[in-house]
């Protein structure tokens, strides 16, 4: 079940937010979420739903391992890092590393359930959290907000909220606000994601049959619009969802597009896998503690790994590599210069060439293959083939639309 869907909405949503209100009164509020959210999961492929339970029941217990046995827990830790990691390589990546014939249906948020207990299991060894029982960790991994498409949790951010005593009682500031966000999320992905979908998916399915530079640029920019308000939709419905129960998730967007600098975007989009990657590969690669050229490797291999997990593909692979490069160029130049010079660069053109940067890069992300990207760079950049004729008043109406979502997203 989507959550911009009727079935989401009307036959799920409803009957869980009053089986939770009137069941929470009696204490047994997390054990419904639980089975709700194994309910929400299920609609999608029964037989992947055993994938996370096992993941998770095995998880739970390597973490009781570590926190009893403190003398292997580097061991420990080691083995269910590699555990985590493999259901995520044979379903996701096995077809592109040669490992089998055919593609294999990915189990529905596979690369978030992993990610989250990838954090968990570091940071109980870090002994930056308290684990609790069993029934708050299926909480914290279960909660249908954020399991499909995150955003990604930590246990401390959610967990305390949980036992907090406040919680019991219900919140009309959490819930207005919760609904205020689903529906400016709902917005954002049935409004103008999909709206946006239609130019995008056009333009990107004729890239052999040919397009022509207006209307391969109308698709990219089309696409870049529509990747925004789906994510930022999405994280701004789970965000609401969760209020509605009263759990405050992160902010998972914070108008990237306004970004001066490729920096302040990855700050801004995404904001969770970012600080994932920048906390738990970033950070311990060296991070900011070593050399500018080898914090630029740093930079470099992280965000190679952060294209790695969005999909399997070369062109994941190369969005990822050149992000990261980009990164790396502009830690260099602040490095180079002073502040005052840094700064007196950071002006409103910052904001439209990083704008475009990512748009074009968005190419990588979008197209089938490493083939159709090149074709669909080639096309763009065909400026001979450029004629006002195909401005007609149709795609006039289109650039309308593009220059009334940047107004928009200004002003969120």
């Amino acid at each position: 079940m989507l959550f911009n869907s009727y079935d989401f909405i009307f036959l799920f949503l409803l009957p869980a937010l009053f089986g939770f209100w009137v069941l929470k009164l009696h204490r047994a509020g997390v054990w419904f979420l639980i089975v709700a959210s194994v309910v929400f999961y299920a609609q999608w492929n029964l037989q992947h739903l055993f994938i996370l339970l096992g993941s998770l029941v095995v998880n739970y217990l390597f973490a009781l391992s570590i926190e009893r046995h403190p003398g292997y827990a580097k061991v420990l830790l080691s083995i269910i890092l590699v555990l985590n990691l493999m259901p995520l390589v044979y379903y996701k990546y096995s077809y592109f590393l040669n490992m089998t014939d055919t593609p294999l249906i990915l189990p529905l948020a596979i690369s978030f359930f992993t990610f989250q207990q990838i954090a968990f299991q570091v940071d109980l060894y870090y002994k930056k959290i308290e684990f609790f029982s069993f029934k708050e960790y299926m909480f914290f991994i279960l909660f249908f907000p954020q399991l499909v498409a995150g955003p990604i949790v930590h246990y401390r951010q959610v967990i305390p909220q949980v036992l907090h005593p406040k919680w019991k009682h219900f919140n009309p500031t959490y819930f207005s606000a919760g609904v205020f966000l689903f529906c400016v999320g709902l917005f954002k992905k049935v409004v103008l994601a999909d709206s946006f979908a239609v130019y995008a998916n056009s333009a990107f399915s004729h890239i052999q049959e040919g397009l022509s530079v207006f209307e391969a640029w109308i698709g990219l920019f089309a696409y870049s619009f529509e990747i925004y308000f789906d994510f930022s939709g999405y994280s701004d419905m789970a965000i609401g969802l969760g209020l509605l129960f009263g759990i405050r998730l992160p902010i998972n967007f914070y108008s990237p597009y306004k970004s001066r600098n490729i920096i302040e975007f990855w700050r801004n989009w995404n904001i969770t896998l970012s600080n994932f990657l920048r906390d738990y590969i970033y950070i311990p690669l060296g991070g900011n503690r070593v050399k500018i050229s080898r914090q630029a490797v740093n930079l470099l291999l992280t965000m190679t790994i952060g294209g790695i997990w969005h999909g399997a593909g070369w062109t994941f692979i190369l969005w990822g590599f050149l992000h990261g490069l980009l990164l790396g160029f502009v830690h260099l130049f602040r490095s180079h210069k002073s502040a005052r010079s840094y700064e007196s660069a950071r002006l409103s053109s910052g904001t439209l060439l990083t704008f475009l940067t990512v748009t074009l890069l968005w190419v990588l992300f979008r197209a089938d293959d490493f083939s159709s990207a090149m074709h669909y760079y080639s096309t763009l950049f065909n400026f001979k083939a450029f004629h006002l004729q195909a401005i007609d008043k149709h795609n006039f109406s289109v650039c309308h639309s593009f220059c009334s979502c940047l107004v928009y997203e200004k002003l969120l």
